[in-house]
């Protein structure tokens, strides 16, 4: 459980000294003094790209050093497997994810939201590398690949593992609206790593589900202001059978997920 923790501790210091030392260097680019920098009354803002440049960054670093310590081993062994069948529903499984979850976190609208806008975020190449390549590689080999694999060896407890991993997942983003569908997320991507022992599964869709957010950012201005109604005309019967029709496509997807996946 220690090392567990240990592993969210350093994926935060990684993200934040990054980001730290990014918008440092940033601030001090643009004539800002060292005082100016570091002091709160500082009002310069650091553009997203400066942010997303930290973030990618922050990303390479621990997933190479997360495999050159060989806390997440990995092997070709599950790829030479040919598991298509196993692809095909983690896309399917992924796309089956977005509405609901996009449902969900318009519920919990109360919950502070401390990220920056999806349209910003993900309208440049940038935000493409981040969210979907980097991200998913970094944060399967992490949170599942190696957070899983300590918990299994503090006590030899699947449904534990996942369980807990998820919520260190979940803690992980920091942002208190998006806890609760990461931390369903992470169950499902949890429950896969176990059923495969591979984060090749996970990264699949991890990276199509973070690939239909981008899509959609990318194709719809103004999507932060947008309720789910707001993508189909205001019309609530719409979304509400949108998300219905979305958990048509989850709930089955995960059935042929637990039939192909090997114990």
């Amino acid at each position: 459980m220690k090392i567990a923790i240990s592993y969210l501790l350093l994926f935060l210091l990684i993200s934040g000294l990054a980001m730290f030392v990014a918008s440092f260097i940033y601030l001090l680019s643009i004539g800002n003094g060292v005082i100016d920098s570091l002091g709160s009354k500082s009002q310069t803002a650091v553009p997203i790209e400066v942010e997303m440049w930290a973030t990618i960054v922050a990303d390479i670093i621990l997933f190479g050093y997360f495999l050159w310590r060989r806390y997440c081993p990995v092997s070709r062994n599950y790829v030479r497997s040919r598991p298509l069948k196993v692809v095909f529903w983690c896309i399917v499984a992924a796309l089956g994810t977005v509405l609901p979850s996009m449902w969900l976190q318009e519920h919990l609208s109360f919950l502070p939201n401390l990220s920056q806008p999806l349209d910003s975020l993900l309208g440049s190449p940038l935000g493409y590398i981040s969210v979907v390549i980097c991200a998913p590689l970094c944060e399967e080999v992490i949170f599942r690949g190696a957070v899983i694999r300590s918990l299994l060896e503090w006590r030899d407890n699947k449904k534990l593992a996942i369980v807990i991993s998820a919520a260190i997942f979940a803690v992980a983003h920091i942002n208190p609206i998006q806890i609760p569908h990461v931390f369903l997320a992470g169950l499902l991507l949890g429950w896969v790593f176990v059923r495969t022992n591979s984060v090749v599964p996970g990264i699949v869709i991890h990276g199509v589900n973070n690939l239909a957010v981008f899509v959609m950012a990318s194709s719809i201005s103004n999507i932060d202001n947008m309720t789910l109604a707001d993508l189909y005309g205001g019309s609530t019967l719409r979304a509400t059978l949108s998300v219905v029709f979305s958990l048509m496509i989850l709930v089955p997807a995960i059935y042929q997920l637990h039939r192909s996946m090997k114990q």
